[in-house]
């Protein structure tokens, strides 16, 4: 269903949005699980008084963990087919494309670049300390008349 559009361009893309949309879904579900919990009708065992725990995982089986796995279902359905979709789908075959074209940095470029940042920042930091010193010791004596300690 994803590769429904153009199936052979675009796969990376696609597969990282999808990847990634589904990941957020999964952490909103969980957090829906927790807050359910907090409801003393969903925390209850969805049958009979003893809690029913899904093998390998340890869960218990109760209408909070239900209504978020329904939740989760739902959600990567129409997900799914949102990516699906021609204006998405070129859209993502685009990025793709563009990013194919970019140059990237190797790693010595990178490295350089990362240390002349950092020395540039500490030039800086150490002028504005500087500077912040010197300057509160002028207006130490100009409003007090004397520099403290002395």
């Amino acid at each position: 269903m994803l590769y429904r559009h153009k199936p052979e361009e675009g796969r990376n893309a696609r597969q990282t949005a999808f990847w990634l949309g589904e990941g957020m879904i999964f952490f909103a579900c969980y957090s829906l699980s927790g807050t359910l919990e907090s409801w003393k009708s969903l925390r209850a065992p969805l049958f009979g008084d003893t809690p029913i725990q899904i093998p390998l995982l340890g869960i218990e089986l109760t209408g909070a963990f239900v209504a978020a796995t329904i939740a989760f279902f739902a959600m990567s359905f129409f997900f799914l087919r949102y990516l699906a979709a021609e204006k998405i789908a070129d859209h993502l075959i685009e990025v793709e494309s563009e990013m194919n074209k970019v140059t990237w940095p190797s790693f010595e470029e990178a490295t350089n670049s990362s240390i002349i940042v950092i020395i540039t920042v500490l030039i800086l930091m150490g002028f504005l300390a500087l500077s912040d010193f010197v300057l509160s010791q002028v207006f130490e004596l100009i409003l007090w008349g004397g520099i403290n300690g002395t």
